[in-house]
């Protein structure tokens, strides 16, 4: 099993306690990711403002995304190799390329996690409850 090369991305918030997505939002190719943690009273809404693709699943299915993009070393990252990226590629069908601007970003949290394609890096918001 290969591990994930990953690096977090420093944004306007670091949770202090658990994280949970709340919402996904897709719209005219536009992505809205909803985080919320209750302890903290904060939400946080990413947007992705050009995505090609996106996944959710359970973080008990992204093993390999562990320990690298665990709760300790942030809650969004920037996927470098060994992501879902590289893992559609394998496919015959998968006709993208890497260097064709599409970068792919992890979003952690404890019920689920979200694997984005997108050209654009993301724009995080951070609100009060």
């Amino acid at each position: 099993m290969l591990r994930v090369d990953a690096e977090a991305i420093d944004s306007a918030y670091k949770f202090q306690s658990a994280v949970n997505i709340s919402d996904v939002r897709f719209e005219w190719g536009r992505l809205a990711v909803t985080l919320v943690s209750g302890e903290d009273r904060k939400t946080v809404i990413v947007r992705f403002p050009c995505v090609v693709g996106f996944r959710l699943l359970d973080e008990g299915d992204l093993l390999d995304f562990w320990p690298t993009c665990s709760a300790e070393n942030g809650w969004l990252f920037l996927i470098k190799g060994n992501g879902w990226f590289d893992l559609e590629a394998t496919r015959q069908g998968f006709t993208r390329e890497k260097g064709q601007g599409v970068l792919e970003y992890f979003v952690a949290s404890q019920n689920s996690c979200l694997s984005v394609l997108s050209g654009e890096p993301p724009e995080v918001e951070v609100f009060s409850i």
